[in-house]
């Protein structure tokens, strides 16, 4: 079998996805994401996440130590869902 091919990288037109198309290839896609995440030091419940050259906070309400600055970690999950 054929090896992958990178979903990320298959096609030239701004905004145009494979995954659109009515017939994907045959030997499948692949992608992949490296992500990182902190605790912002001098914090109790700030967080730091690292993703490409995109960068993001979380935070949890006042009843549970944090400062509700940012969207809490389950808002972002709930998020990802719905994109």
């Amino acid at each position: 079998m054929e090896t992958p091919i990178d979903g990320r990288s298959t096609s030239e037109v701004p905004g145009e996805r494979v995954i659109d198309k009515p017939e994907l290839p045959q030997q499948g896609l692949y992608t992949d994401a490296t992500v990182h995440t902190e605790v912002v030091e001098g914090s109790v419940q700030l967080k730091r996440g690292l993703a490409d050259d995109f960068e993001i906070f979380c935070d949890e309400g006042a009843r549970i130590g944090g400062e509700a600055r940012y969207p809490t970690p389950m808002a972002y999950m709930a998020m990802g869902v719905g994109f």
